[in-house]
């Protein structure tokens, strides 16, 4: 626990400069180019729209979905998950390579290592609420009215920066440690979406009831879930499925322990390796 104490008031002490390496990201990925930050956003908005045209206006919908009422409802539950799973896709993806490829620069700076995966993840942000715009504009087309509990958002969003730092301590570690692993964590992220509850509902009639089971145990499927349960028709409460809280809580615990330990361990070597 002291590593883990230790890592957090690195955190905040780094925040100010984790805020404006971010900014700097940001402005810097598409300075080059006529138009700029468009191309921040169009890849995923045309990744979205692909996806809705083959599974919501071909499948008309799903009718089983309680949190989708239609094609209209289909395609913001559809939209709304796949936002949140490009940002943690891209934020995880970034997170982990982010001490392996900055450290050189960073360590001039005095800035704390451990603060090094935040800016990836900070920097996705922008682009994760302008999308989360998009997908709040297809709402407009639904029976989707703002209720208390939308106050639910701020819950769900805290615990995925959470997960998603607590996973790049790890994730960040490993990848100086033995590069491989950076590969095959890409390669599993790939095929995330389709594990993860995105497109296709498993909470479905038709669905296999033990693979839901174990695809639920997913934390990237708790938060989807729990966003769309908070922002979508028929919403209900986080504390409805204790059992669901207990176990994506663990996860980070565990997570955020294992991470907070080997990043202790092994940071004072991370230059040998890279």
């Amino acid at each position: 626990m002291k590593d883990i104490w230790k890592i957090f008031k690195e955190l905040v002490k780094s925040w100010p400069v984790v805020q404006r390496i971010a900014r700097y990201n940001n402005d810097q990925t598409y300075r080059q180019n006529y138009l700029g930050d468009f191309w921040h956003f169009a890849d995923p908005a045309l990744q979205i729209g692909v996806m809705i045209l083959m599974f919501a206006v071909r499948g008309g919908g799903d009718k089983s979905n309680p949190h989708a009422t239609g094609l209209a409802g289909y395609i913001a539950w559809i939209a709304l998950g796949m936002v949140t799973y490009f940002f943690m896709q891209s934020a995880m993806q970034k997170s982990a390579k982010s001490i392996q490829s900055q450290i050189n620069m960073l360590s001039r700076m005095k800035f704390s290592l451990s603060a090094i995966p935040m800016t990836e993840i900070v920097t996705e942000l922008r682009r994760y609420f302008v999308m989360l715009g998009m997908a709040f504009f297809s709402m407009l087309f639904m029976n989707v009215k703002p209720s208390i509990y939308w106050l639910q958002f701020f819950y769900y969003f805290f615990a995925m920066l959470i997960f998603l730092y607590a996973l790049s301590l790890v994730t960040s570690t490993i990848t100086v440690l033995v590069p491989d692993f950076y590969n095959a964590y890409v390669a599993v992220l790939r095929v995330g979406m389709w594990v993860s509850g995105v497109i296709i509902s498993v909470d479905g009639p038709n669905f296999p009831l033990l693979l839901s089971n174990i695809l639920k145990l997913n934390p990237l499927y708790y938060i989807i879930q729990g966003f769309r349960e908070t922002l979508l028709e028929n919403p209900v409460w986080f504390w409805h499925n204790i059992t669901a809280n207990l176990l994506f809580w663990g996860i980070v615990t565990i997570l955020l322990v294992v991470g907070a330990h080997i990043h202790m361990r092994f940071r004072n070597r991370f230059m040998d390796f890279v």
